[in-house]
């Protein structure tokens, strides 16, 4: 007999797509970017765009299904320690290029499970996942749906903060291994890399990049307050 392995964020997922996607009783919010708190779209043609609801315009509402945007890894920035300061702020230096990792916005009447916390299924046959490569474009990748090897990067990537600093990445590894995870030693006090994806291992970044920040101050001025405020850990 083999079980189901059920992961509570997959039935997360669900859960809200329904309760806030789907139900006559809820806000029925026709689409639904599936991210993390540590992550952030951050559009990259904003000649052409000016927020996310112009990307799916194009790329998404003609077509249904799910519009998947690839990672964006940032990087520690040599950081070691927490500092009380918006990750925003702290952390400006990102890889030159895309990951191939995507994560989904979904069209909620055509949401029917996820895959994975990177990808979905649908409810009908004709909804598939589509990019930014081009409008209509259908995903390249494997059948979990989780990868995009054509690293579409002209129109919109999804900024990932996974790392922060090194103390706060071996402490979220280390929780997660003490879930019964090989992604940190027996003593709880560093993260193993052993067989582990390149997304897994952190590093300091090598590309400036301030824009999250800048848009972040725009939408909500309060934040200016920390814009000279220096991160000494």
């Amino acid at each position: 007999m083999c079980a189901r392995v059920v992961y509570i964020l997959w039935e997360v997922v669900e859960e809200c797509v329904q309760k806030f996607g789907k139900d006559a009783s809820g806000p029925q919010h026709d689409y639904m970017a599936l991210i993390d708190i540590d992550e952030f779209f951050v559009i990259q043609n904003q000649y052409n765009f000016t927020d996310i609801r112009d990307v799916l315009n194009k790329y998404l509402v003609p077509y249904g299904g799910s519009l998947t945007v690839n990672w964006m890894l940032v990087g520690t920035s040599n950081h070691t320690i927490y500092a009380p300061i918006p990750l925003l702020k702290r952390f400006q230096y990102r890889d030159p290029e895309p990951d191939m990792v995507v994560k989904s916005i979904v069209k909620s009447a055509d949401y029917k499970s996820s895959k994975n916390p990177h990808a979905v299924s649908f409810n009908n046959e004709k909804s598939v996942a589509r990019t930014t490569k081009y409008p209509g474009c259908i995903q390249n990748g494997d059948d979990k749906g989780g990868v995009d090897p054509d690293l579409p990067s002209g129109v919109l990537l999804l900024y990932h903060y996974r790392y922060l600093s090194e103390k706060e990445y071996t402490e979220r590894r280390c929780r997660r291994g003490n879930l019964g995870k090989k992604w940190c030693t027996k003593d709880g006090k560093k993260v193993t890399y052993k067989g582990a994806n390149a997304h897994i291992i952190p590093r300091p970044g090598k590309v400036f990049d301030n824009r999250p920040w800048r848009l972040l101050m725009l939408a909500v001025p309060k934040y200016r307050m920390y814009e000279h405020e220096v991160d000494f850990g």
